[in-house]
């Protein structure tokens, strides 16, 4: 009993002498007085839970020194990959609404594109691409030639590559810049 006692006195002893010195260094490092307080409480009562007066082998003023400059740039860092994760989800937000934006207008091009093919050239498109249909599965439905259904994909594509070709050179450039 009088040993701890003794180990208390001893430690409010040193918790007295160095805080307010070891708050102002904090305070430095972290530029708030709230968070260096926190941060000097902290490094005291690792000091008190662990009897760290035992492990200094240095003085108990430069321990604490070095305690404290550990424990603030431990936070500082803390802070920074907070900071840059959350900068992280806002600019993945930011792109996902974008991108979403995006799909949007290129499905709306994508139906005026094709509503302005004949209707063979349309039907065979979307078999083909929305369907997932061969040209020789279309052939059979359709009960057209493989070489009509490649005439009418040809005519298909060509069409859409002239009518979206301004959209999608902006959206590609969306893209590019985004990222």
């Amino acid at each position: 009993m009088t040993m701890r006692l003794g180990k208390e006195k001893k430690f409010e002893e040193v918790y007295r002498t160095y805080f307010k010195e070891l708050h102002r260094y904090a305070f430095k490092l972290l530029g708030d007085t709230d968070t260096a307080e926190e941060t000097v409480q902290q490094v005291f009562l690792k000091l008190w839970e662990k009897d760290r007066e035992q492990d200094v082998h240095t003085s108990i003023r430069s321990y604490l020194y070095r305690a404290v400059y550990n424990e603030s740039v431990n936070l500082i860092r803390r802070g920074q990959l907070k900071m840059k994760y959350e900068m992280y989800q806002q600019h993945a937000r930011g792109r996902d609404t974008d991108t979403q934006q995006s799909d949007i207008e290129l499905k709306k091009q994508l139906h005026v594109a094709l509503s302005q093919l004949p209707e063979k050239s349309r039907l065979v498109f979307e078999m083909s691409r929305f369907e997932e249909l061969k040209y020789q599965e279309i052939a059979d439905e359709l009960a057209l030639s493989l070489k009509t259904v490649e005439g009418h994909m040809t005519k298909a594509l060509k069409h859409l590559r002239l009518h979206l070709a301004d959209y999608l050179n902006v959206l590609t450039l969306i893209i590019m810049v985004g990222s």
